[in-house]
């Protein structure tokens, strides 16, 4: 490499270096409130149906996941064994306070989006005098570096967890299996056995012994190795409102929604129960991203719910009455991811997502509780959005706007 390259690297460098170190300086200074918000979003917009004091984000603490993102703990692009052993521990609290490890990594992505929101604040408020577009691209590339790898070890540990709950439950299955069985065995033995006389052998109560266990044996079979009991709830769905995630896949959209000049409206109401959230959100996502690009500045596309028996329901359409979606290819293709998901979808002059609901004990909130999942899930009472936490000043992340 000739002197004026390696010169100009090392000016590259310590332009970014310096404008790291200053954003460092004014992240600090805001670490604790970004903590304190990001706990907020993750209690009342990823997880809202969930009403206990000690929400995933409290098994570890929240600040260390805040510092290992700004790099305020000396982790690198390498990694960091605080860092690896922190993920472990928040995806492995997530999995045993029955949080789905959607949600689990919605939760960093979204600390990671919060803290880019604060550096792009700050970059604005910064006078680093040689910074760049490619510095602070580099710096944004560290940044996503070290979310990869609490992703990664949130990963590990959430599946480690889940690896050590299914072998719990073959050991259970394995002793209960073997109960009927040995009993199954031994009479069988017995009744093989020439050494015991012949009417003992053929004493009616050992095949009805033998009956018996064999009947045991069969309905353990099917109520344990069931279609039904192959994965653990917390992996199969996860017990929300379908509100909630009709909002999440609003509030994934709003940058497309606000350059298009559209407005997607949540209306109340919705089911409640357990259902495939991640399947549902991204077949959402993919219906209202379809609807946005054939919309008009100035339409405004409206998302409401019916409730059938055993399923929920999601109606997308228009106020001005035109079919969200026209075009065919796009719907044959979202009716492909449909049904990946055991999902149906129909488009005509509404579009209408349909899923499998499991009601079961969980019933269906209170009108007041129904209320208050739909303030915390980011709208007003009048189905407006509004930010996802914070007063109306505040920008997408739940940050103090830059305007």
């Amino acid at each position: 490499m000739s002197t004026d390259r390696v010169e100009s690297a090392l000016s590259d460098a310590s332009a970014v270096d310096a404008l790291e170190a200053a954003l460092l300086s004014l992240l600090r200074e805001q670490a604790d409130d970004l903590s304190v918000r990001w706990t907020l979003q993750v209690r009342s917009v990823l997880l809202p149906d969930r009403v206990d004091d000690q929400g995933p984000e409290q098994a570890v603490e929240t600040r260390a996941l805040v510092d290992v993102l700004i790099g305020d703990s000396g982790v690198d692009e390498g990694g960091s064994e605080d860092a690896i052993g922190l993920g472990i521990r928040f995806g492995s609290s997530a999995f045993a306070r029955g949080v789905s490890l959607h949600h689990v990594i919605k939760g960093l992505e979204l600390l990671t989006g919060m803290t880019l929101y604060v550096m792009e604040s700050a970059v604005a408020r910064t006078d680093v005098a040689r910074a760049t577009a490619a510095d602070g691209i580099c710096l944004s590339r560290r940044l996503q570096s070290r979310a990869g790898l609490l992703s990664l070890a949130a990963t590990q540990g959430y599946m480690q967890a889940y690896t050590e709950t299914l072998r719990e439950g073959f050991r259970h299955l394995r002793h209960d299996l073997r109960n009927p069985l040995g009993t199954i065995k031994s009479v069988l033995a017995l009744m093989d056995d020439e050494s015991v006389p012949l009417e003992a052998r053929a004493n009616p109560s050992f095949r009805a012994m033998a009956a018996r266990n064999a009947r045991s044996l069969e309905e353990l079979i099917a109520d344990r190795l069931s279609d039904a009991a192959a994965l653990l709830p917390v992996i199969a769905g996860q017990d929300v409102p379908v509100r909630a995630i009709a909002c999440a896949a609003r509030r994934a959209l709003r940058g497309e929604a606000e350059r298009r000049g559209v407005q997607i409206q949540v209306e109340q109401g919705g089911a409640h129960g357990r259902l495939d959230a991640a399947g549902l959100e991204l077949l959402l996502r993919g219906v209202l991203h379809a609807a946005l690009q054939e919309r008009e500045s100035g339409e405004r596309l409206r998302i409401g719910f019916e409730q059938p028996a055993g399923r929920a329901n999601v109606v997308i359409s228009c106020e001005s009455g035109r079919a969200p979606i026209l075009d065919d290819g796009v719907t044959d293709r979202l009716g492909t991811l449909a049904r990946q998901i055991g999902a149906t979808i129909t488009a005509s002059e509404r579009v209408t997502v349909s899923m499998p609901l499991n009601v079961g004990d969980s019933g269906h909130p209170s009108d007041e509780r129904r209320h208050s999942l739909g303030q915390e899930a980011g709208d007003s009472g009048d189905g407006q959005p509004r930010h996802d936490v914070g007063s109306a000043g505040e920008g997408h992340h739940g940050q103090a706007s830059a305007h």
